[in-house]
């Protein structure tokens, strides 16, 4: 992989996301020590660093009460901040997301549901929310969990479009929303990974093998993988079918390996290595 830019975390890196267009967004923190199963959450400030081809600049939100484990944006550069966990359910259930403009205002808050996987917006500006296994088997108290479908498709308000429940999801592992009309989730207890266009599928794939999916990106007939922190794969596709190929390592220009925090979504995939911010972009 080429170097992309030099890049210096001045703050405490809390996690990241790639927007549909391939920029990439950090959520940067002062807190030392996160617990993101706390609810309420208290009060804190954060920063959203956005990171394009032409740009490194800042957005400072202040007293958030939430403590946000994913971020993205809407076209109209809003902000979406989330908090994966929040307690209760139904009407009940805190929000436990917010939308900001620009400048750090509020503009709305509205509830996502507990136990959420994953947050990534299409160029509609639906949020799609995936969830593991204690969102979708949530507490019944006071009703159905909010991530019982396991993936789910809301509005810019919060309001719910689409729901994936006649999959039977047990956990939706992993998700990569390229644009509305090619949506990719991979989820447990089927080991499918599923093509969604406009909400509606258009391919489905078994997936062999045992692992996990972090996160995973198409190239051409083969799909690369992040299994866990440690490890990436490349995994082959035929007739229908994924299978374990051999395990990847990132490299830069120099041949050392590339060890960082890894960011796939669309086409795109960012690394951060000792001296900078590598990138690459697939076909």
């Amino acid at each position: 992989m080429q170097k992309w830019m030099d890049l210096t975390i001045n703050k405490n890196y809390v996690n990241g996301q790639i927007t549909n267009d391939g920029t990439l967004v950090l959520i940067e923190t002062e807190l030392q020590e996160l617990e993101y199963i706390q609810w309420p959450a208290p009060k804190r400030n954060w920063t959203i660093r956005i990171i394009k081809e032409d740009r490194d600049e800042a957005i400072e939100l202040k007293n958030v009460p939430l403590l946000p484990s994913m971020v993205d944006f809407f076209s109209d550069g809003t902000i979406l901040i989330v908090q994966s966990r929040c307690n209760g359910d139904g009407e009940n259930l805190g929000r436990n997301a917010r939308r900001y403009n620009p400048n750090g205002q509020l503009i709305s808050a509205f509830t996502l549901g507990d136990g959420i996987n994953d947050v990534q917006i299409d160029e509609t500006d639906t949020i799609w929310v995936s969830y593991f296994d204690e969102g979708v088997f949530g507490d019944y108290t006071y009703g159905e969990p909010m991530g019982s479908d396991g993936l789910v498709a809301y509005s810019i308000e919060g309001q719910k479009l689409w729901g994936a429940g006649h999959y039977e999801i047990a956990e939706c592992y992993a998700l990569n929303v390229v644009h509305s009309k090619e949506v990719y989730f991979y989820y447990y207890d089927d080991f499918h990974l599923v093509q969604l266009n406009d909400q509606q599928e258009v391919a489905r794939f078994l997936v062999e093998g045992d692992d996990t999916f972090q996160q995973f990106i198409l190239d051409q007939q083969s799909l690369i993988v992040q299994v866990d922190s440690y490890t990436m794969m490349r995994y082959k596709i035929r007739n229908r079918t994924i299978t374990p190929a051999d395990n990847l390592y990132l490299i830069d220009e120099h041949g050392k390996r590339i060890s960082g925090q890894v960011f796939m979504r669309g086409k795109y995939l960012y690394a951060f290595g000792k001296n900078g911010l590598y990138k690459k972009t697939f076909s």
